[in-house]
C-alpha cells in the first residue's frame, strides 16, 4: 500500500538535552526514575518561578498573566480554538527520559544522567528548567533526599548523541545557536531509514485502542496515537491546529508485517500528591521489541515522530519511548 505523509508534519520545534548529576552522598533510588525526577522537579520548578504563596497551591495564583509554572504544568486551553475543547489531560511541553539501566545503588561521586525533551513554546522556559534541576539536586533525590550537584547540561543535535554544552559546574555557556529539530523535516530523515526496522519499547507504552490499553503490538494504534499527540502539541504549544487527515497513514501501519515480537506488560506504580492528597497510581504498559517488515516511508516518519516526542499516556515520566533502527 502506498501512502504519502499526511500533508506534512507541523513546524514544531523540539530540543533534546542530556542532564548530568553528581551524587554527593550514597543512596538507593527506584529502578525506574521517571516519577522521582518528574515529581521532585515539579516542586523545584515552582519554587524557582513562583512566589512563596503559590508553592504547592497553584490554584491560589492571582497573577493576571499566566506564569511559567502554570504554562508548563497546568497548560490552559487557548482562547478561540475549538479543537480539543473537552480535553482534560493536556499534553505538557516536556518529557523527562530517565536512564534505562535501572540502577538502584549509588555511591557518593556516582553520576546520574537522563534526558530532557522540550517541545514548542516549552523551549522558551529552558532557563527555568535549568534552575529547577539545579534546585532539585540541592533539595535531594528520592525518599532519602540524597544531595546531588547539577554538573552538566548538553543540548543534543537531532538524532545524534553529541551536542553543545549549555551548563558546566555552575557556569552557563550560551551557544551561538541551539540545535533544534523541526518536526516538519522528519519525512526527510525517514527516507534514510530502511524499509525493515527493529522497533524497541524500552519504557511502558500506554496506548489505547477501542477504549482499552493495547497488550500486543498494534502498530496502527501507535501511529494513530502519535498523530493525535502531534496535533495536540501543535495546538497547545506550537504553531496551531494541524489539519491533516492521517487515516490513510493509520491504515498503512495496519498493513505492516510484524515478526519476532517479544513484548510483555510491565506494571509500574507511583504515588501522586496532586491536590494535596497522596494516592497510588498504576501506570503499567507494554515493553519489548519487534521486527517490522516493508514499512512505508510515511509510517517510518510517524515512528520517528514517536521516537522524538514519545507516545501514549504518561509521557512526562518517560513512558512511551520508541526506538527505531535498521534490522
Amino acid at each position: 500500500m502506498t501512502v504519502e505523509t499526511p500533508q506534512t508534519f507541523p513546524p514544531l520545534s523540539v530540543l533534546r538535552a542530556r542532564i548530568s548529576y553528581r551524587l554527593l552522598e550514597a543512596t538507593t533510588l527506584r529502578p525506574f526514575k521517571g516519577a522521582l525526577l518528574r515529581g521532585g522537579f515539579g516542586y523545584a520548578f515552582q519554587r524557582a518561578s513562583c512566589p512563596r504563596v503559590c508553592w504547592g497551591h497553584a490554584e491560589r495564583c492571582t497573577a493576571t498573566l499566566l506564569c511559567s509554572y502554570r504554562w508548563v504544568f497546568e497548560t490552559p486551553h487557548p482562547e478561540g480554538v475549538p479543537q480539543l475543547h473537552d480535553l482534560q489531560d493536556v499534553p505538557r511541553p516536556f518529557v523527562i527520559e530517565p536512564p534505562l539501566d535501572h540502577k538502584r545503588h549509588y555511591a557518593a561521586g556516582d553520576s546520574l544522567e537522563f534526558g530532557l525533551i522540550l517541545i514548542g513554546r516549552g523551549i522558551d522556559f529552558l532557563p527555568y528548567f535549568l534552575v529547577g534541576f539545579a534546585d532539585l539536586g540541592v533539595a535531594g533525590l528520592g525518599h532519602a533526599r540524597a544531595r546531588a550537584r547539577l554538573e552538566r547540561v548538553e543540548i543534543l543535535e537531532p538524532f545524534r548523541p553529541v551536542g553543545v554544552p549549555l551548563y558546566q559546574d555552575g557556569q552557563v555557556r550560551e551557544p551561538a545557536e541551539l540545535p533544534l529539530l523541526n518536526l516538519a523535516e522528519l519525512p526527510v530523515h525517514a527516507a534514510n531509514l530502511a524499509a525493515d526496522l527493529r522497533l524497541e519499547l524500552p519504557t511502558p507504552l500506554r496506548v489505547k485502542a477501542r477504549g482499552v490499553f493495547i497488550e500486543h503490538l498494534d502498530l496502527a494504534a501507535i501511529v494513530q496515537a502519535i498523530c493525535w499527540r502531534i496535533g495536540a502539541l501543535a495546538i497547545f504549544h506550537g504553531p496551531g491546529a494541524w489539519s491533516a487527515d492521517y487515516r490513510p497513514l493509520v491504515e498503512a501501519a495496519r498493513a505492516v508485517r510484524i515478526e519476532r515480537a517479544d513484548l510483555r506488560w510491565a506494571d509500574w506504580e507511583r504515588t501522586s500528591t496532586r491536590g494535596g492528597q497522596q494516592r497510588a497510581m498504576k501506570l503499567g504498559g507494554l515493553i519489548g521489541s519487534a521486527t517490522l517488515r516493508e514499512v512505508p516511508p510515511a509510517v517510518r516518519a510517524a515512528l520517528l515522530a514517536a521516537s522524538v516526542l514519545h507516545v501514549g499516556k504518561a509521557c512526562v515520566f518517560g513512558h512511551g519511548r520508541v526506538q527505531v533502527a535498521h534490522v
